[in-house]
Formats: structure tokens, sequence, C-alpha cells
């Protein structure tokens, strides 16, 4: 029994342990912490690495960590003396980042890029990973157009290099193939699954884009799609539901009736006490300056209030002829012991308010007896709160011959807006296989089908334009003294037979002053929701690849890619409301697309103890084949029926601009390309990187066909170096590189530019062909009487200063880069003479030089980091000047001292940017003011300079600066 109790007691006896925290080189680790695991109960290492944790049970496990060193733990036995080495942990210094033909560890790049982590693309809820890359990267500028789910973002990267709107979007490359995404209907990335995306990476300066030489002027996002690893099967499912609803749209308007009524009372007093000669309108002297009756009144203020009580309904200018101004008549309140008297005649008719009024004179707001009949507001006929919905799935799983992912999604995204929406569903295989120990082979395949409907806008669905297709329009362009269905003269809805409100378009709701004015003569609701303007398209991806590896350091990498995509799009507007009647229409566009792309890449790669070397060789080759069908046809038989067989009008279009006429088209474009890259260290701590690019392409004349692409960098990792090993306890990272090179940018250039071309079409139809269309005579016209053999591809010389930089473990992480980018021969549009010019009076070409100069900067921390939580923090900034150095000097206007502008500068309207950055959409209107050595995207509007106080009426500056 003794000999039991002693052993007991033994087992739970509690001594002091100590010992040295040293890491790999035999360097103490100073502050490392000591933590009793399960407790709260630790220490810290001296300066020296020492340690001492008193009241240690045998048994107990000790957790030993410091920033910048992997975590161990030991289990204590019966010595009392522990003595730890820690290791480095080098997982972030060991990162691999996907770059242009290949993967790259992140500390030796010497290029500017920013790698996005697939996680945050992920967890967002968006229809398109254009919008998920809001803000993920510094100098990435994402635009949205029109805020239609399914619709790509425009894309831009450190601003635009370019004086041609149309050449600004950034080159999406999705598994090593570029997509098509200057085009209006072009949503490459809006057909991807977020859920299936493994990597995105952003590359900014010529050394990381180089390598895509022509496309590259505009910077390169980087899509990798996710693949499987050797394991066990893990199958995932996840599911997500919300709501899209409009957010706070009334930005400094009017949205109340009392208020419009007040504002508009003040209108009348005004014009009354101190407008010119009766008309309520300032008056012009004989200097041609503008002037009011503000110093010398009309009438008393008793009087002019008064009048704009009593006339508030019926005043349009004029102290004695009455009749029915833009209020319309719409009285939105019901005003006790009121009396109307009616003024105008017809559609004119309206009256003068008496015995009480809507306006109270003596304080100029509502009459605090009036009662409010109705509330003016469409909103809740075009916006409702719209369930969203997404279902993903997936399996991934391998050995060490072979690995396999696999995909499903549904994506159902419905607007905020009636008839608006957005359907997806999708899938992918991913599969590669270690075949021999020298060849690996594997297969993606990926398929999307999407449905896109939107707004059926006048101008098509990207430009909605003023008509009735707008849901905005009818909702902020409806006032709030308008009532939305017509009343009656008690104020209560008349409804039709279904017992249904009839929305007030016919001029038909009650109002004691007479006739009142509806704001719009269309059903708008019956056009938002019957109106088509949908696109549908479905996309299969294909992924071959051999990667052959031999004599022990070389690597042979065999691609063959193909991309179809089959685009459809069906516009239809009714014959019973809107600009479709009597006769509705409908059009269809398709096209079908096939990208085939071939590389053939050839890799070295060798160590020599400290000195480390690759190089790339390859050649790349594209064939894009598109053929284009349209139909489109009137007078549809039965309202509402959009099919084809339902319109019966020959040779009649859509009856709508954004509308078509039977054609077709077909379209080869060809690229060749030869490529290498060359990569040097030394000791991981000095890099030399370079790249050369040729390119062909069958949009130039052979004579002008090739282009030559380069870059060269050097980065210095100074954390490296000997005098900084001291600051190794915090310091993991700090790398200095510079980069220069030229690339390229033909997104501005199609074939049509650049060869001669015909087309064909029916002069005149057969009379008497019974409605076979038989033609009559026929047409061969040319569409282009300028080859033009001069023009190639937009050079940018760019160069670039950066410094990249981690501490604490790589808690903390951050880069700064200073960039300068010239276009030395941007596209700019020349005045000619129509006469040495085949008629045409601008010419595009080569002629213009562009400077985007700035800086960014990118921090991010992770504040949390462990094994099942984490929480980091980001930000990024940037700011860029974009300068048009020059242009050709006989496009410079002549200096006149009349002229409102500054010498040497000239005006030019506004230029959209559409979803990738295009000028599809040109704007109306004078917006910039141009000059050599200004910013290009100078704003050039009217100035607002305050009131004149002598006159009350407003001031503008009057010549620009």
């Amino acid at each position: 029994m003794l000999a039991l109790l002693l052993i007991g007691a033994q087992a739970f006896a509690q001594s002091s342990v100590s010992g040295k925290v040293t890491d790999e080189t035999g360097e103490p680790c100073v502050g490392a912490n000591v933590l009793i695991k399960g407790t709260t109960t630790g220490t810290m290492t001296d300066l020296d690495g020492n340690y001492s944790l008193p009241h240690v049970k045998q048994g107990a496990i000790l957790v030993f960590s410091s920033i910048g060193y992997s975590t161990q733990e030991v289990k204590v036995g019966a010595s009392s003396v522990i003595n730890v080495v820690l290791q480095s942990d080098s997982r972030f210094l060991d990162e691999v980042v996907v770059v242009a033909y290949g993967t790259q560890k992140k500390k030796d790049v010497t290029g500017s890029i920013t790698d996005v982590k697939s996680d945050i693309v992920a967890i967002q809820n968006t229809t398109t990973v254009s919008r998920a890359l809001e803000g993920a990267a510094p100098g990435l500028q994402v635009s949205m157009v029109d805020g239609q789910p399914g619709y790509d973002m425009a894309i831009r990267l450190r601003g635009v290099s370019s004086t041609n709107g149309a050449s600004a979007a950034a080159l999406v490359v999705i598994d090593g193939v570029a997509q098509q995404t200057n085009s209006t209907y072009e949503n490459p990335l809006s057909q991807l699954d977020p859920n299936d995306i493994a990597s995105v990476t952003v590359l900014k300066d010529a050394a990381s884009t180089a390598l895509y030489g022509s496309r590259a002027g505009n910077g390169v996002i980087l899509i990798t799609t996710k693949r499987g690893s050797e394991g066990k099967s893990k199958i995932s499912f996840q599911s997500r539901w919300g709501w899209n609803s409009i957010g706070d749209y009334n930005v400094n308007s009017i949205d109340s009736a009392a208020e419009y009524y007040e504002y508009a009372w003040k209108s009348i007093y005004n014009s009354y006490r101190y407008g010119v000669n009766g008309t309520g309108l300032p008056g012009v002297d004989a200097n041609g300056n503008y002037y009011t009756n503000i110093a010398t009144p009309n009438h008393t203020d008793e009087e002019a209030r008064l009048f704009a009580s009593q006339h508030l309904f019926d005043y349009n200018g004029s102290e004695t002829q009455f009749q029915k101004n833009a209020l319309g008549n719409n009285l939105a309140y019901n005003v006790p012991g009121a009396i109307y008297t009616t003024t105008g005649s017809g559609s004119n008719a309206s009256a003068t308010m008496s015995g009480a009024y809507l306006i109270d004179p003596a304080t100029g707001k509502i009459n605090k007896d009036a009662t409010l009949l109705y509330n003016g507001d469409a909103a809740d006929i075009m916006f409702s709160n719209a369930f969203r919905q997404e279902y993903n799935i997936s399996a991934s799983g391998g050995s060490d011959k072979i690995h396999y992912y696999a995909s499903l999604g549904y994506q159902d995204e419905p607007s905020f807006l009636i008839a608006s929406s957005y359907k997806r569903y999708s899938g992918r295989m991913n599969v590669d296989a270690q075949a021999l120990k020298w060849l690996k082979i594997g297969a993606n395949v990926g398929y999307s089908k999407t449905s896109t409907r939107a707004q059926a806008g006048k101008w098509g669905s990207r430009q909605i334009g003023g008509a009735y297709g707008n849901a905005m329009l009818h909702v902020k362009g409806w006032q709030p003294i308008e009532p939305v269905y017509t009343i009656d003269e008690n104020g209560d809805y008349v409804r039709d037979t279904n017992g249904d409100r009839i929305l007030n378009t016919k001029n038909a709701s009650y109002s004691p002053l007479g006739v009142a004015t509806s704001p719009y003569g269309s059903d708008f609701k019956y056009i938002a929701e019957t109106n088509i303007e949908r696109q549908d398209i479905s996309t299969w991806t294909t992924r071959l690849f051999a990667d052959v590896n031999f004599l022990k350091y070389f690597n042979f990498n065999v691609n063959f890619n193909m991309d179809e995509s089959n685009w459809k799009r069906t516009m239809y507007v009714n014959s019973i409301a809107g600009r479709g009647t009597p006769n509705g229409g409908f059009g269809i566009k398709t096209y079908l697309r096939r990208i085939i792309n071939t590389q053939q890449l050839l890799s070295y790669n060798q160590d020599f103890d400290k000195h480390h070397v690759d190089a790339m060789v390859g050649h790349e080759y594209e064939d894009l084949n598109r053929d284009d069908l349209n139909f489109g046809s009137g007078y549809e038989l039965i309202p509402g029926y959009a099919i084809a067989g339902n319109f019966i009008g020959r040779y009649v279009n859509a009856g709508g601009e954004n509308s078509t006429t039977p054609g077709f088209s077909t379209n080869i474009y060809r690229t060749e390309s030869y490529l290498s890259r060359f990569n040097y260290n030394y000791d991981s701590k000095y890099y030399l990187s370079a790249s050369l690019r040729r390119d062909a392409a069958s949009k130039f004349t052979k004579d002008n066909r090739w282009g030559t692409f380069w870059s060269v960098g050097a980065g210095w990792r100074f954390s490296e170096e000997s005098f900084l090993k001291e600051m190794k306890t915090w310091l993991d990272n700090a790398k200095l590189r510079a980069s220069y090179g030229v690339t390229g940018n033909s997104n501005g250039l199609t074939s049509y530019y650049l060869n001669h071309y015909w087309y064909y079409s029916v002069a005149t139809w057969q009379t008497s062909s019974n409605g076979t269309g038989v033609p009559a005579t026929t047409a061969i016209r040319t569409g282009n009487d300028l080859v033009r053999s001069d023009l190639t591809w937009e050079n940018i010389h760019q160069f670039d200063l950066g410094l990249d930089f981690s501490v604490l473990n790589s808690r903390i992480t951050g880069a700064l880069d200073f960039y300068d980018h010239k276009t030395v021969n941007s596209l700019f549009n020349q005045s000619v003479s129509p006469l040495a010019s085949a008629g045409y009076t601008t010419v595009l070409g080569n002629a213009a030089k562009v400077r985007n100069r700035g800086f960014e900067i990118e921090l991010d921390a992770d504040i949390i980091r462990k094994k099942d939580l984490t929480l980091s923090v980001g930000i990024n900034g940037t700011h860029y000047r974009t300068t048009l150095l020059s242009v050709p000097a006989d496009q410079i206007p002549n200096y006149d001292e009349t002229m409102d502008l500054p010498k040497g500068c000239w005006t030019v309207a506004t230029e959209d940017m559409a979803q990738a950055g295009t000028a599809s959409h040109a704007g109306r209107g004078i917006f910039y003011l141009r000059g050599e050595g200004k910013d290009l995207f100078n704003l050039y509007m009217p100035k607002y300079a305050g009131v004149d106080k002598t006159s009350g009426l407003p001031l503008y500056w009057h010549r620009v600066t």
C-alpha cells in the first residue's frame, strides 16, 4: 500500500521547466512565447532566448511560438530542461503565383503584380467576376455601365493609354486563352462561375505583361480555374439566398408634393414681382447683359404673395392671359373652401384659385387645412425586393497518379427592376494524370449557359435612353404631384373590369382645375413587362495539355484550346403600347464564334549552387471564326407572342433603333506569335529577367503585320543581406524592383479599317412576286475606299519602380509602385481634306502621344490568423494623371481672341465606357477640354459662380483658364 501511494504522488508531481529557444542558425529567439497548452499560463524568452516556467506537470504540452517561425509543441517528460530550435515559416516566401505562360515564386517576381485570393472572389454575391474585383488591386478601375445583372463591368488598369476610348480594356486571360472583351455584348467574366476560380493575378507593368505582346498595353487579368489535388475525395455543397433591392436613389431631389408646390409658388412670386415688361423673364440691356427689376420691384411683397397663390396653376408668364402651366392641373390636395374659376380653353384650360389657397400667401407653405389625396411615386410599380438564389456542388481529390475536380452551379439573380433578370447554369470537369514518369496529360472542360433579360430600351440594353423602356425615367421623372393611378372626384382609384387600378396615362384623372395632364401617354408597366431585350449565351471551353519532362532540366508543354460561343439576342416591341404601335416588331441577332488556340512551350530550369536560371521559348497560334445571322420582321398577329412565326412583315425590321434587318456576315481573324523569357537570380537576392515576343495579326496588311514587344527587369531582395540580419526577427521580405519595356495595343482597330471590302444587297424588290421576295435588281457596294497600310499597333513604353515587403511572419504585407507609361503612336482621329481621302473628313492614324503616370500603394494585414479563423484587412490606393502630350500640329485650331477657350485647346464630346472599356456608346454634348500638355479627361462644363446680387440671376464663369 505504501508503494502505491508513493507512485501516485510521483505521477502528479510538478516541477519547474527551463531551457533555451533558438533558430536554425543558433541565434536566440527573443520574445518567443512559451505556453502550457489548454491554459493561459506561459512566459516569454529573454534577450538570450532563455525561459523558465514553474509548476509544470509531467505530461503537459508546451507550445513554443514566435513571429516568423513555425509553432512547435513539446511534451514534458522527466527532464526539467527543454531546449527548442524553431524553424523559419517560409510558407509565404514560397508562395507561387500565376504569371504569363507559367508560375513563379512570388518573392522572385521582378514585375508589378497583385495576387487576388480566390476566396475574396468566391465569397461575394455577384453575377460577374469583374464586380468581385472592385477594390481588390491598386490601379484596377472597375466601372458599372448600367448595373444589369449578368453584364460585365469595365476594367481598366492604371488609367488610359490611348486617345481612342475603344482601346482601353484590360486583357482577360482564362486558363491561358485571351478572351474577347471589346464588344458591348461580350461578357466572358459573367460566363464563369466564381466558385470555380483558383487564382486571379493582375499584371500591370511591362515585365509581367510583355509576353502577351500586342494585347498587353492595358494590363492583363489572369484567371485560373480549380483542379484536383492528391488526397481523399472532398465533396462540397454551398447554397446562398438573399434579396436584391434598390439603394437610396432619392439624392438631392424633390420627392414631396408639398415641397414641389412651394418651389413653384416661389418661382411665380419672383417672376411676377421682378420680371421685366410683364413677361416674368429677365430683360436684356443695350450691351447684351441680362437684368431684372429686383432693385425696383413691379409689385409689393403682399401683392406678389397673393398673386402666386391665386395663379399657382394658371400663370404662364403673362399677367393677363392665364392658362394651364407646367403643373398640369395636378392637384394632390383637397383644399377646403377653395373656389376654382376657369381660365384658358380647350387642352390649355385651368383655373384661378380664390376663397382658400393651396399655398398660404402669408407663409409660402402648404395650407395647414389641406389634406393629401395621393402619393405620386411609381417606385412600387417598377421596383421590388427580388429573391436571389445560388447553388454549387463540387467534388475533388486524387492519388499520386491522377487528380480531378468537377463542379455544377446554378444562379438565379433577378434585378430589383421588373422584367430584368439573369440566370446561369455552369459545369466544369478538370482531370490530369501522370501517364508515364516523363509524361503528364490533362483536360479541362467547362460549360455555361446564361440568360440575361434587360430593360428593352430605345437604344439597346446598354444605353437605355429617355424612352418607354427606362424604368428610372418613370420613377425619377414622375413628379410627386401626379397620381400614378387614375383617381376620380372622390379621390378613389378608377379600376378596370378585373378590379385592377388603371395607370394614369390617359389624361383621365380628376382635378377641380380642369383636365389633369398625365406624365406619360403609354402603359409603361405593360411595356416593361412585355417588351423583350434578352441575351442567351452558351459557351464551351476546352483545354487539353501534355507535359513532357526530359534531360532532367527540360519540359515541353503542348496546349490545345478551343472556346465556342453561341450567342443569341432577342428583341421584341409590342403592338399595343409604346414605340412599337401599331404593328409591333421582332428581331433576332445570332453568332457562332469558335476560337482555336495552340501553344508549344519549351522550358529550361536549373540551379547551380547559388545560381538559378530558367528560360522559355514558345510558339502560339490563334484562329477566330465568327458567323453572324440576323432576322427581323414586323406586323405581329397575336399581341405578346414573341416568336418569329407570329410576324408576317417581310423585309421590315423590328420597328426600333435597336432592332435588326435580315443579314449575315463572316469574320476570320488569325494571329501568330513567337515568344521567349529568361530569368536569373543569385542566392535569391539579385534578380534579372527579360522577355521578347513577336506578333503577327491578319487585321494588318502584309507589309505591316509583325510587331516586336519586349521587357527587361531587375530586383534586389535586400532583406537577405547580412547587414540586415538583426532585422530578421520582424522583417520577412523586402525587395526593390524595376522594369522597362514596350507593349502593344490594337483593341481600337478592326480589319475593316485596314482592308478594302465589299458587301452585297438588294436594290429593289419585284412588286408582283406574291411575297416571295424575288429581287428586281441587286447592288454591290464598297464598304471602305481607303486601304490603311499605315496603321499599326499602339506602342506603350512602360517604366515601373516598386518595393515589395512583408513583416511579422507576413502578417503585414504591402507594395509601393511608381509607373510612367508613354504611348508614342496613339490612335487619333485627324481632320483631313475629303478630296485627298476618298470623301472622308477624318481619318484614324497613329498620330498622338499620351502619358500615363502615377503611383500605387497596397497594404494587407492579418489581424487574426488561426487554423479555423482568419480576419484580414486590406487597403489600396492609386493616383494617376493621363496627359495628352502631342497631336499633329495641323489638328490644333488657330487661336482667336474671341474664342472662349485657352490657346491651343479644343473641345470633344464625352466618351462612355462599355462593359469592357470600349466606347461603343457615344455620349451627347461637349464634356472635355483638350490640348497638348493637358489632362486627357479634363471636364469642360459650365462652372457656377454664385448669384448676382444686383439681379438675383445665376452667374457662370465665361472663360476657361
